[in-house]
């Protein structure tokens, strides 16, 4: 495919460690395994779509320590595009610790490092969304963000917002709740879990919060909530569509949103699928990467139509 996906957000390495249990307050827990693997919401949207056959490219900013150089290697190897991956002498790259229980369930500690977030708007520019089908960003950092997608608006390139994080985490990230607006006027389609279209929105009920959040910058594609083992819903047009998840035996739910996005960008921008069977393809992307450890999806498009042939959907 001629034409790329370019993301601008989390680079991160990922130490992961595999647990007995998840630990309370004050409490223990035993590691049975300990992996260090690439990851970061961005860098995972992009690798899965490189492996679904897509041109992928990475704005972002890391270090030159050892999480930096295995992360930029790796980056390399799944063939998405690093030109613009700036690399800051001295600098800590973003990595992250995930304690995984047995039944797949997690928790994630961030260390930001000094380099993600360093990333200025003003070293971002045009020549970054050449020959670009689609932008992508989970706005780490922000202003760079919301240039390239003002640059997208202002060019017809659709741009994908997937707010991963809990809005008052990302404003100790530096990114207030106005940007966050700000982004969804900009976007073409906008994508968060419930937990975070609550807390955006401060309503509970989730189809009034996805309408809430349609509401501020009517997107064309719509909003979708993804909703962990009951699937996803998809405000699109004037209705909503809901789909369950698929059963799997869950491994490691660590990037199952990262691989729901990059299954949804695939099928609706690439495949040119109805929106039904746009959420069917990216509900098999998570379910799949459910199964597999690691915080990345890393399947062909066969891949995933065997899958769905086992269910009806």
């Amino acid at each position: 495919m001629s034409s790329k996906v370019v993301g601008l957000g989390t680079a991160a390495m990922d130490v992961v460690l595999r647990c007995n249990t998840l630990p309370k307050s004050d409490g223990f827990a035993f590691v049975h395994e300990e992996c260090l693997t690439p990851g970061g919401s961005c860098a995972n949207v992009l690798t899965a779509l490189s492996f679904l056959g897509v041109h992928t490219a990475l704005v972002a900013k890391i270090g030159d320590d050892s999480y930096g150089r295995l992360f930029l290697e790796d980056l390399k190897k799944c063939g998405v595009g690093a030109d613009h991956v700036k690399v800051v002498a001295g600098g800590i790259t973003l990595h992250t610790f995930i304690a995984v229980s047995p039944d797949g369930s997690r928790i994630v500690l961030a260390n930001l490092g000094n380099t993600l977030l360093s990333l200025a708007a003003d070293e971002v520019g045009p020549h970054m969304l050449e020959d670009a089908r689609v932008f992508y960003t989970d706005m780490f950092p922000g202003k760079p963000a919301l240039s390239l997608a003002q640059r997208c608006r202002d060019l017809g390139i659709p741009m994908v917002f997937n707010l991963q994080c809990p809005p008052s985490f990302m404003a100790l990230c530096g990114v207030p709740k106005r940007e966050l607006a700000q982004m969804v006027t900009l976007s073409t389609l906008v994508i968060s879990n419930a937990e975070n279209l609550r807390e955006l929105t401060g309503i509970d009920d989730i189809f009034r919060a996805l309408e809430e959040v349609k509401r501020w910058g009517q997107p064309p594609e719509g909003v979708i909530c993804t909703l962990g083992s009951e699937g996803a819903a998809w405000l699109y047009e004037k209705q909503v569509l809901k789909k369950d998840a698929f059963p799997v035996k869950a491994v490691d739910t660590t990037g199952a949103g990262d691989a729901f996005a990059a299954g949804l960008i695939f099928a609706l921008f690439y495949k040119g699928q109805s929106a039904d069977e746009a959420l069917a393809f990216a509900n098999a992307c998570a379910a799949i990467k459910c199964t597999q450890s690691g915080p990345r999806l890393r399947v062909t498009e066969r891949d995933v139509l065997e899958f769905l042939k086992g269910f009806q959907y």
